[in-house]
């Protein structure tokens, strides 16, 4: 496996830290950073360049549909994974169209990102060839 960067973006400091636990465990998985909103989103993947953001839905300032619009519009975009409480049909659609990778429902949230982030690892290239969707 590969090693991976990640960027954890949530306005809730316990799911980071809840998060951040899983991935500790992992050695071939690296949390870049952290970020409490859309528009701290955009510039940590200016910044860190990870190769997959895991990104909330609804954040205060910017949420993720409008980050994840302007990070996919940068140069080499990393794999993004929109993740929500809200899991349904309608949301699943609009984070697709807003250009996200992948949707993951925050209630399975573990035991469904774990498996799309050990297929980017495996995946070797740069993530965004993967066929690793929700």
């Amino acid at each position: 496996m590969r090693q991976i960067s990640v960027l954890l973006v949530d306005d809730h400091a316990g799911f980071i830290s809840a998060a951040m636990r899983h991935f500790r465990r992992l050695p071939w998985l690296t949390v870049a950073g952290t970020a409490g909103n859309g528009v701290e989103a955009i510039a940590q993947c200016e910044v860190l360049r990870p190769d997959v953001v895991l990104m909330d839905l609804a954040m205060p300032e910017m949420g993720g549909l409008q980050a994840t619009r302007l990070i996919k519009a940068q140069d080499n975009p990393p794999y993004i994974v929109i993740t929500s409480h809200f899991d349904d049909g309608e949301h699943r659609e609009h984070a697709l169209r807003a250009g996200a990778d992948a949707f993951v429902s925050k209630l399975a949230y573990i035991h469904e990102v774990l498996p799309l982030l050990e297929a980017l690892a495996g995946a070797g290239g740069n993530g965004n060839d993967t066929e690793a969707s929700a």
